[in-house]
């Protein structure tokens, strides 16, 4: 079933394109009619998962917002979500469904891990509040920073050359920020691959690919040397963060990598102290002896040590408890939609006494509206990083962005929509 565009005059959603898909004709009939009430131009509809595949497929360009039911013949909403997630798609999702609300929760966090935009999840009947709700959400994200990934992951041949010759690795930058400050205080290095079309590739088409075939350590290592060089530069240029790192757990299995690494951060002109290296909560777990010991040698180098997405895991708080982090940062999924689903919050809230009992840094993940912002402050968190602050940007992009940034918050007439101290 396909509609038909239609021209609205709604403020801000006047270039969108929405894709329904629902196999209730009644419900399609509705929300297209909401949608183009609210100013959406163009609405189309399909009748299940497959319909849409395909309707996106012969698309002229891509889908702004998806507002897809669960329950469907042929394709349901969660095998739909899989796909779109196989197929990058950068635009927004909204849910809706007559499941219960947990359950529309633990789809929505399905939607999450799985990358994608996720908006929310509105219980049927749709409203013109939930349409309206969703829509903003869109306008205030930005799509992460224009990936493009291949069908296919990239081949291992592709990875070693690229390596080898010390192309294609490209660093991005995404700003920690002070929640009670404003003040940048850190940047996450992230890795992306630059192909010989120059299409940008997301680190799900490379990274398992390095660590399935022996080269991680080589790709951990050349990003490492990447960012502590755009650290030297910004420190020489009165720029004074943090820049962080992650790591793979296989590559703390090097018993070497402490004096390694400080020995790249020094040519560079960084101090160790300067340096925070992530690491997943769940993966550190596999091996704590040895672990343990390249982790304490680390921050005995001066190293900042970080727990990524934490929650997220399966580690017992006992091990925690040992382990010498500085820093823990609360997985998005207990960010997002926290304003409303108390579940989140209560883990955020938690997450972040926990930490601060531990002496550590609490960091909020995935903040992407000012809502979430004060959230995150209200709960204590002591920095923010997500797209409501900025998305991730190339290396020479963010020492100006920072600078921007401080000067709007150093100057109240330019601050609107900023996070205000």
């Amino acid at each position: 079933m396909s509609g038909t565009p239609s021209s609205g005059g709604g403020a801000g959603f006047s270039a969108l394109r929405v894709l329904v898909v629902d196999d209730d004709e009644f419900i399609l009939d509705v929300t297209s009619e909401l949608l183009q009430q609210l100013g959406v131009p163009t609405v189309e509809c399909a009748v299940n998962g497959q319909a849409a595949l395909d309707a996106m497929a012969s698309a002229s360009r891509p889908w702004d917002m998806l507002v897809c039911d669960l329950t469907m013949p042929r394709m349901d909403g969660i095998t739909f979500l899989r796909h779109l997630a196989e197929q990058e798609f950068t635009g927004g999702v909204l849910l809706v469904s007559g499941a219960d609300k947990r359950l529309a929760d633990t789809v929505g966090y399905l939607a999450l891990q799985l990358n994608l935009r996720f908006l929310g999840a509105a219980q049927k009947p749709i409203t013109e509040v939930a349409l309206r709700d969703a829509l903003d959400a869109l306008s205030a994200q930005t799509p992460g920073d224009n990936l493009r990934a291949p069908p296919r992951p990239l081949s291992v041949d592709v990875i070693r050359a690229g390596l080898a010759a010390g192309t294609g690795l490209e660093t991005f930058f995404q700003p920690k920020v002070s929640v009670h400050e404003n003040r940048v205080v850190g940047a996450e290095c992230l890795a992306r691959w630059r192909t010989e079309e120059g299409d940008l590739i997301s680190p799900l088409a490379f990274i398992p690919v390095a660590e399935a075939n022996g080269l991680i350590d080589a790709l951990t290592h050349a990003v490492f040397r990447q960012a502590m060089t755009h650290h030297g530069e910004w420190l020489s240029q009165g720029h004074a963060f943090k820049v962080s790192v992650n790591v793979s757990m296989d590559n703390l299995s090097q018993l070497d990598l402490p004096d390694a690494w400080a020995q790249t951060a020094r040519q560079a002109g960084v101090d160790p102290s300067g340096v925070v290296l992530e690491m997943t909560e769940g993966s550190l777990m596999r091996d704590l002896t040895t672990a343990l010991e390249v982790l304490t040698r680390l921050r005995l180098k001066g190293f900042h040590l970080s727990i990524d997405d934490f929650g997220t895991g399966y580690s017992s708080l006992s091990k925690l408890k040992l382990l010498p982090f500085t820093e823990l940062k609360v997985d998005r999924a207990f960010v997002f939609g926290a304003v409303t689903d108390s579940v989140a919050r209560a883990i955020l809230e938690s997450s972040v006494r926990l930490g601060h009992s531990l002496d550590m840094q609490v960091v909020a993940e995935g903040a992407e509206s000012q809502e979430e912002f004060e959230l995150v402050r209200a709960a204590g968190c002591d920095e923010v990083q997500g797209y409501f602050i900025a998305k991730p940007m190339p290396a020479h992009e963010f020492i100006e962005w920072k600078v921007q940034w401080e000067a709007r918050s150093q100057d109240p007439a330019r601050s609107a929509g900023q996070p205000s101290a």
